[in-house]
């Protein structure tokens, strides 16, 4: 029987910028890789697998909150249980004025 270890998940950011690759990767508790790990929007209009890096990439078309379920397959040894991240998708514009905002907080 496969002992089930929870994944963990790498995100580049909380928010992703519509249009843009927005890179994470995916790895179990002893910070190993994971290969072929499925993330999918819960909505299942994204998709893509992980290398044999663990990492992958998502390009977002609409703004919105987009929750990710990473799920992957499990070994001889090892079963995984699933995972979900929370993303916010953003415009470029709204980034680029959230950006100046924090530049003139902080002056």
């Amino acid at each position: 029987m496969a002992n089930r270890r929870p994944l963990v998940v790498e995100l580049e950011d909380r928010e992703a910028t519509v249009g843009q690759p927005f890179h994470l990767r995916v790895r179990n508790s002893s910070h190993r890789p994971i290969d072929g790990a499925t993330i999918t929007t819960m909505t299942g209009s994204k998709r893509a697998t992980t290398d044999a890096n663990g990492r992958c990439q998502l390009t977002f078309r609409s703004p919105g909150f987009w929750k990710l379920l990473v799920i992957a397959p499990a070994t001889d040894c090892e079963a995984y249980r699933p995972a979900t991240e929370l993303v916010r998708a953003v415009t470029s514009s709204a980034t680029t004025q959230r950006a100046r905002r924090a530049l003139v907080c902080r002056a």
